[in-house]
């Protein structure tokens, strides 16, 4: 085995790594969360107002507002997962010597495809969900909504659309590398 060779397997088996801690950590977090709900309802409503909505004066944590931030912090969760589930297929591709398959630009893709999806879906459960904690509160506080798109989501998207452009360009050229392939 050459030295890149051997230095990309060793890269590949410590990426996978940290995407098994990454995932590890994310894991043990939505468990705290979970327990939050059940056990410490106090610390997890004071949570929501300073950590998750802290522009919003107001708030009434409803069973309904609740179950509304918990079905939307699932869906962010299940694009979390995906993500990572694609990034360790594609690490592990690259760990056996597959580096440019048309499997690896399809990877690739829906790595950002996903990234793509998690920031659209996270502005917009954040407005969802702070309607959702605001619904619930007396006549004169009102309700707010609040879409942020911020500099931070706009770089998540323009890095995400990198590498959706950048899978499909390893697709294309894995089609071209097979094509020049079958010349010889």
């Amino acid at each position: 085995m050459t030295d890149s060779a051997e230095r990309l397997r060793k890269l590949s088996r410590f990426m996978k790594l940290m995407i098994l801690l990454g995932g590890a950590v994310f894991c043990s977090a939505v468990v705290y969360m979970h327990w939050q709900i059940f056990f410490d309802r106090q610390g997890f409503e004071q949570g929501i107002r300073d950590i998750v909505f802290p522009r919003v004066g107001a708030i009434t944590l409803s069973y309904r507002a609740i179950a509304t931030v918990i079905f939307l912090t699932a869906i962010n969760n299940a694009l979390v997962i995906a993500g990572l589930a694609f990034a360790w297929q594609l690490f592990d591709s690259f760990q056996r010597g597959e580096i440019l398959s048309g499997r690896n630009g399809v990877l690739l893709r829906r790595v950002g495809l996903t990234a793509l999806a998690g920031a659209l879906c996270l502005t917009v459960s954040n407005g969802i969900g702070i309607l959702a904690v605001t619904y619930d509160n007396p006549g004169a506080t009102g309700h707010a909504v609040i879409f942020d798109i911020n500099g931070g989501t706009m770089i998540v998207l323009l890095m995400a659309g990198l590498v959706v452009g950048l899978g499909h360009v390893v697709v294309i050229a894995s089609g071209v590398e097979a094509e020049n392939r079958s010349f010889v």
